[in-house]
């Protein structure tokens, strides 16, 4: 409307002017209709809803989890969909190859060198990322987080309560071992990386049901949430002997219940629980070598993020809220309603 209102005033006071001087040609007219016209054009764009324009990049922990390319997937999407609806949403992954505190904020670096106006990222830790976040930060860049965040405040989280969930997993399986007969033994953990605050958390939680109890967890084991690596790591729990094992990632599990399996077929019974839906998970549950995992909502943490930006983007104070996504425990039970 301001627009209007401006190139109205200053096409009266053309016309006025070329009055005063006895001067109103046809082509002056003109002139003064095609700038009439143009602000009217601007002021219909407007009200047509042109939508938000944002400058996007994600920074997952790695791109090989089917955790984050599920997360990038939904992200996607809901990019696609605000820009048929008007918007101007440029998305880039920059996500390194594997986890590594340097490759990350790397890419962090990147996003800011290319001019990113919204970060959302999965920090490896709480805290290896500060600084170039904070650079970010000091560049007006707004950050979002995923899964996991830094100990930095941001806009808003969109994340699973590890703790709680491992708290669910670790009730699970000790209900198992229960059931078994199973009252003392030592239970391995599978872990991805150390430093990794999700995975910090899960672990939390899942030891706090055993204390108090006959069962030792073992050291953990990091497998940087490498499947073959957790399969070897966790092939060597179960010959010294664990009575369970609890992966702590995607990978982690993956490759415990691989191990676990092979422990079948020589007659070993070693009860297996972790992390992450993806299809080598489900047919592990189905296969019966995981028991269970706790599956997250990485979909709903990229559509919630991708919201986020229009939010912000649209003058809204998020304020650094905090909001759960939420996991389900998978069992052969349920195991149908995941696929």
């Amino acid at each position: 409307m301001k627009k209007k209102l401006l190139a109205l005033t200053l096409s009266m006071a053309m016309v006025f002017t070329m009055a005063a001087c006895g001067s109103s040609s046809d082509t002056d007219t003109a002139a003064d209709t095609d700038t009439e016209a143009a602000a009217e054009t601007d002021e219909a764009a407007e009200a047509s809803g042109e939508g938000i324009s944002a400058k996007v990049a994600l920074i997952t922990m790695d791109q090989m989890d089917v955790h984050w390319t599920r997360l990038e997937a939904a992200a996607e999407e809901r990019v696609a969909e605000l820009n048929a609806e008007g918007n101007n949403i440029e998305m880039t992954w920059l996500a390194p190859e594997t986890k590594d505190n340097a490759q990350q904020i790397q890419k962090i670096e990147t996003a800011i060198a290319d001019g990113s106006e919204y970060i959302i990222i999965a920090c490896n830790d709480a805290t290896s990322c500060n600084n170039a976040l904070q650079e970010a930060l000091d560049a007006g860049i707004k950050i979002i987080y995923v899964d996991s965040p830094a100990s930095l405040e941001g806009s808003a989280t969109f994340a699973t309560d590890n703790y709680a969930g491992g708290v669910q997993a670790g009730e699970y399986l000790l209900q198992v071992l229960t059931d078994a007969g199973v009252t003392e033994g030592t239970i391995g953990i599978v872990d991805a990386q150390a430093g990794v605050d999700s995975c910090q958390n899960r672990y939390d939680g899942f030891a706090s049901v055993f204390e108090g109890t006959d069962f030792t967890l073992g050291e953990r084991q990091y497998s940087d949430g490498d499947n073959s690596k957790a399969q070897e790591l966790a092939n060597t729990l179960i010959v010294n002997g664990v009575v369970a094992l609890y992966g702590t990632n995607d990978g982690a599990t993956n490759g415990a219940a691989a191990a676990v399996a092979d422990a079948a077929s020589s007659g070993s019974t070693v009860y297996c629980v972790g992390w992450d839906k993806s299809d080598s998970n489900i047919a592990h549950v189905e296969g019966g070598e995981l028991l269970a995992f706790m599956a997250q909502n990485p979909d709903v943490m990229g559509i919630d993020a991708i919201d986020a930006v229009v939010a912000l983007a649209s003058g809204e104070d998020l304020g650094g809220e905090v909001v759960d996504t939420g996991v389900s425990t998978v069992t052969i039970d349920n195991v149908a309603d995941f696929k």
